[in-house]
């Protein structure tokens, strides 16, 4: 398995959680099974740059943010800000 690939299925499962969202919940939101789902959080799956955009707009993240970076660890409390910001106004960010 990539690197790349993990650390995406790492995050999908990550954000997805943070939502209170079941693989089940995701899979129908973006038109997948659930094993598919599965497949993709455990890196066992590529998805296509179309299920990507879809996941990402689901979980109100960047699709930059599922694939994270490769220069640094991923930092736990760093997410848990950008999921708890993804739903506020540009004002209200501006603000915090």
């Amino acid at each position: 398995m990539s690197r790349i690939i993990g650390r995406l299925g790492a995050n999908i499962r990550f954000f997805r959680q943070m939502k209170g969202m079941t693989q089940e919940m995701l899979s129908e939101l973006v038109d997948v099974s659930s094993s598919y789902i599965g497949y993709l959080e455990r890196g066992k799956k590529k998805p296509s740059l179309d299920l990507l955009e879809k996941i990402s707009d689901v979980l109100e993240v960047e699709p930059s943010t599922l694939i994270g970076s490769s220069e640094r660890p991923v930092n736990i409390e760093l997410k848990k800000l950008i999921t708890l910001l993804s739903d506020k106004e540009p004002e209200h960010i501006k603000f915090l």
